[in-house]
């Protein structure tokens, strides 16, 4: 555990000596990441802490909520933070950015202190995974398009600005804790790095799969190993499990299955000794989290290739994820070669096959870190996990290190493994998350005791930065599908 993550623990939201808290304001044209910031805010200084709110100041900035520089959006962004938090009583330090870094990409940083080697790795890191994350688009695709290009550098730029501005901040305190809703793209890690440069404690916030805020405290919600740990703390409660599991099967529950057929047409399986489904993930959402998710499974065909040639008795049904149909890097074609294989039945991501169905026709269950994970292995299924995943560390799966190790898995007679990790997740997944006496949980999610300024600009800025974001996406799903022609 790093020293931070250990002050963390030391500073708990009752502390009676009451440090100071900085809460950054990441996503103010956001509504319930707004909500939840003010409403984290208001809650700390009940409690007795000095609260400080930050928001940026940038009049052209380029951030995950306004990636073309929109100085309307930028507008609604500080009136919303500004106005609110000042509304509801909490004292303000906007954060400025250099009228150079907004608007030229070049950002001649010379007045400021250098960043270290580390920090600026964290920040393209952070760039990179909101234009992933956003515009579905692998690493190698986004370096061949000019126009992202130009949006992750005045990106950095901006990100780089706040972080400076974070630091000057954070300099007049000889000890505070920070706080920042998420922390994964580059304008709320800005905080986070903050933080780390000072070795202050930080938290971060978020909003779980049931809409209900979350803190996670001395880490990200993306640190798969202290995640997994609060997974591990929830109770074995196989009745609720049950009805978890049974839920996400129903239509109305999961969105996915709404797409798939009820009943699942199996292919002949004649002359195998084995049947093994196989169930992919979407490449982008991995590569958003970070090189600390990297792993020797990340190139699926070569993996699935060298498996499906060492073991040809064995017949490997692979369905893509539904995500990556939406994805602008092709991910498909690298596949037609796996495809032609006697061994092999591929299911693209608008087949309407049926996942349970499939799950429930295997005999082995490979999974690259999506939640059929744990739904097979409460369907009593022995599964093999390739890679990284919020899972891992479950017992829930066989999990190896290497394609050697994976390959052995599949010529053993496996056994399904402990459901109790299942279970946990259930719990986790339904019961998990920090109710704020600020926030009225539920459909809608609503303030209570203050009000978010200018709901309706901010309604109007996501959309126009939505619609922006979509047309740039349609542009790169033709090109990818003119490459794929030509190819």
């Amino acid at each position: 555990m790093s020293d931070h993550q250990s002050a963390a623990e030391s500073l708990s939201d009752s502390d009676p000596n009451s440090e100071p808290v900085i809460l950054h304001l990441a996503y103010s044209v956001w509504r319930k990441h707004l909500l939840i910031g003010i409403a984290r805010a208001k809650e700390l200084e009940d409690q007795g802490h000095e609260v400080t709110v930050t928001y940026c100041d940038a009049s052209r900035g380029t951030c995950a909520a306004n990636f073309f520089g929109n100085p309307v959006i930028c507008r609604i962004c500080r009136m919303r933070a500004g106005r609110t938090a000042r509304e509801a009583g909490l004292q303000v330090v906007p954060l400025s950015v250099p009228a150079d870094a907004t608007e030229d990409a070049s950002g001649d940083d010379s007045n400021q202190p250098e960043l270290s080697d580390h920090e600026r790795a964290e920040l393209q890191q952070g760039v990179a995974s909101a234009i992933t994350s956003t515009f579905r688009s692998l690493p190698q695709d986004v370096s061949k398009n000019k126009l992202i290009s130009s949006v992750r550098s005045r990106y950095l730029e901006t990100a780089t600005g706040l972080l400076h501005s974070m630091k000057s901040l954070l300099a007049k305190y000889p000890r505070a804790r920070v706080e920042v809703f998420n922390a994964r793209q580059a304008c709320s890690r800005f905080a986070m790095l903050a933080a780390q440069d000072r070795g202050f404690p930080f938290n971060t916030l978020e909003i779980t799969a049931t809409k209900r805020p979350i803190i996670f405290r001395g880490h990200t919600p993306h640190d798969r190993l202290q995640v997994q740990q609060r997974i591990r703390s929830h109770p074995v409660d196989n009745e609720l499990a049950d009805q978890f599991y049974a839920a996400r099967r129903q239509p109305r529950q999961n969105r996915y299955v709404k797409r798939q057929q009820q009943e699942f047409q199996p292919p002949s399986s004649e002359g195998f000794k084995e049947r093994v489904a196989v169930f992919l993930s979407s490449q982008d959402e991995f590569e958003a989290l970070g090189p600390e998710w990297e792993s020797p499974f990340d190139d699926y065909v070569a993996v699935l290739n060298r498996l499906c040639t060492e073991h040809s008795e064995t017949l490997f049904c692979i369905r893509f994820h539904p995500n990556q149909g939406d994805m602008t890097s092709d991910v498909i074609s690298p596949f037609n070669e796996l495809a032609g294989r006697s061994n092999v039945q591929l299911y693209l991501p608008h087949d309407s096959i049926s996942t349970y169905g499939l799950i429930e026709w295997s005999d082995k269950v490979i999974t690259f870190g999506s939640t059929v994970t744990v739904e097979a292995c409460w369907m009593d299924k022995a599964v093999i996990l390739c890679g990284k995943s919020f899972f891992d560390d479950l017992g829930v799966a066989y999990v190896p290190e290497t394609v050697d190790q994976a390959s052995e898995y599949l010529g053993q007679d496996l056994e399904p493994l402990d459901r109790s990790g299942a279970a946990q997740f259930a719990s986790y997944f339904l019961n998990d998350g920090d109710s704020m006496k600020y926030i009225e949980e539920g459909k809608p999610f609503l303030a209570k005791g203050f009000r978010a300024h200018h709901p309706m600009l901010g309604r109007v800025a996501r959309i126009t930065d939505n619609t922006l974001c979509n047309c740039v996406k349609r542009w790169m799903n033709l090109q990818t599908q003119s490459r794929r022609r030509a190819a």
